[in-house]
């Protein structure tokens, strides 16, 4: 004799435990591990530090870069991980960001000038215990493309 499970009971526990997952909120200092990062192609900066402040699904952030001949630059962002555009200027041009929510631990964002040379792609994922945060990274430039990751401690 086979044990049927009732339809509705399947449901409501694919739901609970789709809706038990809680977003990972960023909010924060992170500091990079350099060391633990790797560059490929990538310039290796020397520092970096990024404050979020992470409302979901509004998302702040900035932050500065330091490299090894001292160079340093600022960074910032305000939009929403919501599939929608935002204007954001890169060291490489002006343009857009747009930021998708894959799962309560990732982000996939896009980054695309105004004039379409350069596509910055990344995925962000924040560690269970909330203390790393890993961004997978691929420059497609005329120059080529490059790819990278990087590693954050949270502070």
């Amino acid at each position: 004799m086979r044990a049927s499970v009732p339809l509705a009971s399947v449901c409501l526990t694919l739901l609970w435990g789709v809706c038990g997952a809680q977003i990972n909120n960023l909010s924060g200092t992170w500091n990079l591990n350099v060391e633990k990062s790797t560059w490929g192609a990538a310039t290796k900066p020397v520092s970096v530090i990024i404050v979020i402040s992470h409302n979901e699904p509004n998302l702040e952030y900035h932050g500065t870069v330091i490299y090894a001949n001292e160079d340093a630059r600022e960074f910032s962002y305000s939009g929403a991980i919501n599939d929608k555009s935002y204007a954001m200027s890169r060291s490489f041009g002006d343009g857009s960001l747009t930021m998708h929510r894959v799962d309560p631990w990732t982000i996939d964002s896009v980054f695309r000038t105004e004039d379409g040379a350069n596509i910055e792609t990344a995925r962000t994922t924040v560690s269970r215990d909330g203390k790393t945060l890993t961004r997978r990274l691929r420059l497609q430039s005329p120059d080529g493309a490059k790819t990278w990751t990087e590693i954050y401690d949270r502070r």
